[in-house]
């Protein structure tokens, strides 16, 4: 991807995330934003590229929620690798499918984060946590997703996102 589009991601995905999904949250169950953002670069980019962009995005969460610093990067750089793997193998950018391993990447992440913290602090309810937070946002998350690929499912969008040596691949 473009280095600007990077730039605005950067800027503007802890105030989008904090305020504009506010609105959307049921429940108090917010989709990823950033979870999306890196499965869409690893479709759109390929494994290296996205697993940077994913490390990045996930420090920045990090800092942002005054969380564990570099658990969500170090995540997130992960679902990235795969998504770019999956992106360059087997996924097309248009697959309604897409949903599905978004949701399932928000998932596992999500069980991830459950069991660390059931090590970090002891005495964690994981499977009611599992069943009424991390199930629904994952499926929230997967159905985001697919929202906002439908969205670029144009091939205009998707060229002024990537940089010239991707372009030649749409």
């Amino acid at each position: 991807m473009k280095p600007r589009v990077y730039l605005i991601i950067f800027f503007l995905l802890i105030p989008v995330q904090a305020s504009l999904f506010e609105l959307i949250s049921l429940a108090g169950i917010k989709p990823d934003l950033g979870l999306a953002l890196v499965y869409i670069i690893g479709l759109l980019t390929g494994p290296a590229e996205a697993a940077l962009a994913g490390l990045g995005i996930g420090l920045l969460q990090d800092i942002g929620s005054a969380s564990v610093l570099g658990f969500s990067g170090i995540s997130r750089g992960l679902v990235g690798l795969f998504a770019g793997l999956l992106g360059q193998r087997v996924l097309n950018i248009s697959s309604p499918s897409n949903s599905l391993f978004l949701a399932a990447f928000c998932l596992l992440e999500g069980i991830v984060v459950t069991i660390f913290m059931q090590m970090l602090y002891g005495s964690v309810p994981i499977f009611s946590l599992i069943a009424g937070r991390v199930l629904p946002q994952a499926v929230y998350t997967g159905l985001l997703g697919l929202l906002l690929l439908q969205l670029m499912n144009n091939r205009e969008f998707i060229v002024s996102l990537t940089r010239r040596a991707l372009q030649k691949e749409f």
